[in-house]
Parts: structure tokens; sequence; C-alpha cells
């Protein structure tokens, strides 16, 4: 195929609206499957957008959404427009320095396949990784062609359905609009019966007049062109009846019959068959005309409503549809004011809180949220109201007290009357637990709970921002003789005990860290107060009996991390030293 340009395969990408978009069975059985046919542990749908690789669907990498462009191995599956396979990662010089090779997850071996539109742009990749080295069989190389193949297809079907979908619902709206003009034009009809007579090639209806003394049947010109009949033909009752199908006739017949015995007219939605056999919908109106008090005909109006009958009954079909698909889902929806008040929930949003449907209608979805939470959603109102769409994450209150959350993506949805927000949503409570769980797996050390050595990181960023800080290092003094003495347990419990000796003496934004096996550093926030701490540190471990060596210093603006507690560790070197000598001299006296 021609080239394309990077712009040009970006609008491709975007036009399938998928990107940002929830996870979808679909995707997720794709990615399931080439785990399962390759063996490895990690497998991801990843789209490559301008700046970001974003993941449609992943096994193996929990919470992970979407990561920096320039670190993916996919985009080189797009560069090429063909598959990559790396057997080691850190044998290629393409991928031996990067970050997720370097770290984590430790990627080693990676395949992956391109993602393509039916004329071969490419967009992205379905790919399985490893930490381990790995080379797939040709079976498996094939195998997972297949379901990139299918991945491709199943992104392109379902752009398909959503533009059908849009198509249904522009549908659904100009079938409103048709019965909005319908029923303008009945209005007209029952205040204008008599005028719509002498006027009906104007307003497309046509008239009609049966004399009674005689049987004449007169029709007007709009009335033959209903019948797709030529003006030439000579009407008479029993014929004009004949284009009915035989209930409706037999309901015409009655009507005409109560007009002249009882003076009653009528006004009729029936059946019809035209002389050329076209299949309608008729209005049919009458009413018996006197003079002096004298019954001498019977007059009125026709008209084909057929294109308002099929309106009303596509939207009665289309809201039959929508309210299944609300009654049904599995997705949250429900509808709320622009002061929070549920309108409407389905019953999977109510089952998600633990409540039944008519405990929440009428009540403020504030209600269902901690104090605290509720500024935020007061911001949010005042954010969809004014920009008409909203989307994030929102902490409820279930019926068992516990916490839940939805992920939200909520609109303002224009009625006849007034506005209202449609809001979409998933119930996320778990992933969100989860997440959290990592977070704090990835950061705090899992004996001690002080921070781990990523905190450091965090340090960086501080000097980069030009703060001032301190540190203590600590380190405990003949640790390895308690461990071979004592046993590992007893140095655990030793451990244990001196974080919480330190987090005694730190202040509320101060941090602890576990550098590693006995060693601790203290980030000190106010370096003014790092004599103090420091003296608090010895006078805890003094009655704690708590033997440790423990060193200081002060930040240097623009001075490195590493180098800041390098010095803080010479510190502390210096003093043991001092000690030692001390001791020595002692024992020599």
């Amino acid at each position: 195929m021609t080239p394309i340009d990077e712009q040009a395969r970006l609008a491709r990408l975007r036009a399938l609206r998928v990107l940002d978009s929830a996870p979808e069975d679909m995707f997720d059985a794709l990615v399931l499957a080439a785990a399962a046919v390759t063996g490895m542990p990690m497998s991801l749908l990843s789209l490559i957008d301008e700046n970001r690789q974003w993941f449609k669907a992943n096994v193996g990498l929990p919470g992970v959404h979407e990561t920096p462009r320039e670190y993916s191995f996919c985009q080189h599956v797009v560069a090429a427009s063909g598959p990559l396979e790396v057997h080691d990662a850190t044998k290629d010089p393409r991928f031996e320095d990067n970050p997720f090779v370097t770290g984590a997850p430790d990627v080693r071996a990676y395949t992956g396949f391109p993602v393509q539109t039916a004329d071969g742009v490419t967009l992205g990749a379905l790919c399985v990784l490893d930490k381990e080295p790995r080379q797939l069989t040709p079976q498996q190389l094939e195998a997972l062609a297949h379901l990139a193949e299918a991945a491709s297809v199943a992104l392109e079907r379902r752009r398909e359905l959503l533009e059908r979908r849009e198509s249904a619902e522009q549908d659904a709206a100009e079938a409103r609009r048709l019965a909005q003009v319908s029923q303008a034009l009945e209005a007209e009809l029952r205040g204008s019966q008599q005028f719509l007579q002498r006027t009906g090639r104007v307003a497309g209806i046509g008239g009609w007049e049966l004399d009674l003394r005689n049987g004449d049947l007169r029709w007007s010109e709009q009335t033959y062109v209903i019948h797709d009949l030529p003006p030439d033909v000579d009407p008479r009752l029993e014929d004009a009846l004949t284009y009915y199908p035989p209930d409706a006739r037999e309901v015409l017949r009655q009507a005409i019959d109560a007009a002249i015995l009882h003076d009653t007219p009528w006004d009729l939605e029936l059946p019809f068959v035209t002389a050329k056999g076209r299949p309608i919908w008729v209005r049919t109106v009458g009413a018996l005309e006197r003079e002096n008090d004298v019954p001498v005909r019977l007059a009125g109006a026709f008209q084909d409503v057929t294109d308002r009958r099929r309106a009303i009954e596509a939207l009665q079909s289309s809201e039959r549809r929508f309210r299944q698909i609300f009654e049904l889902s599995l997705g949250l929806i429900c509808t709320h004011d622009f002061d929070g008040t549920l309108l409407s929930i389905n019953p999977a949003a109510a089952a998600s809180l633990g409540f039944d449907i008519s405990a929440m209608l009428g009540r403020n979805l504030a209600e269902f949220m901690m104090p605290a939470r509720r500024p935020a959603f007061e911001a949010y109102l005042e954010r969809i109201q004014r920009e008409g769409i909203d989307r994030g994450l929102l902490e409820l209150i279930g019926s068992d007290g516990g916490l839940r959350y939805w992920r939200y993506q909520n609109a303002v949805e224009k009625d006849v009357d007034e506005s209202y927000v449609l809001g979409h949503a998933q119930d996320v409570t778990e992933q969100h637990r989860y997440e959290q769980l990592l977070v704090e797996w990835s950061t705090k050390d899992p004996l001690t709970r002080a921070f781990n050595r990523r905190y450091l990181e965090r340090l960086e960023q501080r000097v980069k921002a030009h703060r001032p800080w301190a540190c203590i290092v600590i380190d405990l003094n003949h640790f390895k003789a308690i461990n071979d003495t004592f046993g590992h347990q007893r140095g655990d419990e030793i451990l244990v005990a001196t974080v919480g000796l330190l987090h005694r003496c730190a202040a509320e934004r101060d941090a602890v860290v576990r550098l590693g096996g006995d060693e601790f550093l203290m980030v000190i926030d106010d370096p003014a107060r790092l004599g103090e701490t420091r003296a608090m540190i010895e006078e805890e471990a003094a009655i704690a009996e708590i033997a440790l060596s423990i060193g200081g210093t002060v930040s240097e603006p623009g001075e490195a991390v590493d180098t800041v507690i390098a010095r803080a560790d010479g510190d502390l070197y210096a003093g043991r030293e001092g000690r030692h000598h001390r001791s020595r001299d002692r024992q020599e006296t």
C-alpha cells in the first residue's frame, strides 16, 4: 500500500473512537487467548497514540492503562508495519536500556503482530511478553498472527457498531420530528375539517362527500391521489369500502351508520390498500351535515398517515430497545438533575450499592457520599452543567456502610421539557482496592511498613523544586550478631521496634525509609529540626535499649540525593569510629 504519514495514521486511529474506552469482553478474550497460546504471562492489545501506548486489553499488568510511547516495543511494530520478535531484550541494542527491561516489569521476551485497518494502516499491536528469554514456535507465531488479525477485525466491527447505533439514534430523532409534524397536522385537521375539504391540495389532505339523497360520492383531487386512481373514475360507496381490509371495512361501516342514525362523527386510522396494491395507513374523518334539520350528506377528510404511523412505530420500537438496554444492562446507568437528585436508576446500579431502586429514586446522590466528598460532588455538578460532559471516579456508600467506587462518564441530555444528566458507570471497587494495594506494596517495606528505597524518587523531585531538607541515617550496632545468636525472628522484632521508635520521633511531614538490612533513613522536612530530632532518637534508643549508630546532615541547594545521604553516612561512621577509640582507651586505662 502507499505509505501513510503519521498524522494520517493518528487520524485513522482516532476515527475508531476506541482510545480511553472501557474494557470490553471481546478484546479481553483475545489477549487471554494470546497469553494461553504462547504460554507467556503478559499479553497486551496496544494502540500507539501520539505520545503514549494505550492498552485496550491487558493481561499480566493489572492497573496499567498506558505507558510513554518512547519506551514502547509496539511502536517498532507500527513503524515497520510488520511483526517483531525479541528473544532477549537485554541483548538487543534497541531495548537493553529500556526502563521496562532494566526495571519493572523486567521484560525479556517480546513478540508483537500488527493490528491494522482493512487497507493496511497499522494502529498498534497484539503482543505477548515474558520476564524470561523466550522464542515462540512457528505454530505459536501463526496463532498469534491470526489473533492480531481478529483484533483488527474486531476494532473495525466495533466502529461500525457505533456508527449504526448513532444512525439508529438519528432515525429515532427523525421519527420524533415526524411525529411532532404529524401531531400538528392532526390539530389542524380537527380544528378545520370543513376548511381542509376545500384546501386539500395544499395540505395534502383529501376531501370527500356522500349525498344521502341519491348515493353520489364525490372525491377531491387529493383523495384520488391517495387511492392511486385517475380523477376520471366515478367512485361508489361500496367500491370505496373495498380498499379497506375486511376488519377495517366493518369498523368504517359501523362508523357511517352511527353518523347517519345518531349524528356521531368519526375520526379513525385504518389500514388501506390502494388501487396499485400499496399497503398504507389512512385517516378518515366524517360527520353528518343537515339542511333544515334534515340529514342530507356525510362529509369529511381523507389523509395518508403512513409516514406518521411508521414514525410512531419506530419511536416505540426504539424506546422499547432502549428500555431493555436500561433494565438489562450490566453497566451502571442512571439519570439525575443538575442538583444531583436521582430521576432514574437501573437495577445493576442499585444492586451495586445494595439498595432497592425505590429506596434511591428522588434522593440526592450526595446522600450516598461521605461528607468530605460532597464539595467535590458540587464541583462536578457545576462542571457538567457548564461543559456538558464529565468523567472521573465517584466514591459512594453502600447499604452495608462499605465504600463503592464508580468510574463514570456522564453527559447532559436535552429533553423536550428540560435537560438532565445521563450517567454511565462501572463498579471498579475491587480494581480500586487492588490498585491502592499495589501502590502500597510498591512503596512500603513489607516487614516494617516503612517506606522502601523508591521513596528516594520523591526526594529527587524535591531537589528539582529547590526545596531544602535534612536527613538522619541510622545503623543498628551488632545486628548480625543478634541474628546469629537469637535468630532472625528476634532480629525482625528489633527492626520493627526501630521503625516504631523513628516514627515516634518524626514530625508529620517527615518520612522513615528502610534502605536495606538494618540501615534506615529519616527524611526531615524542616532542616532546622535536625539536631532536635537526632537527640530525640538517641534518647529514645537508650530508653528502648536499642544500640544504634546515627549520622545526619542538611542538603545544599541542587545537591544530589545520593550525595547528601553519603555525607550523612560519613557522619555516622565518623561517630562510630570515635566511640570505638574512646572505648579502647577506657579498656587500656
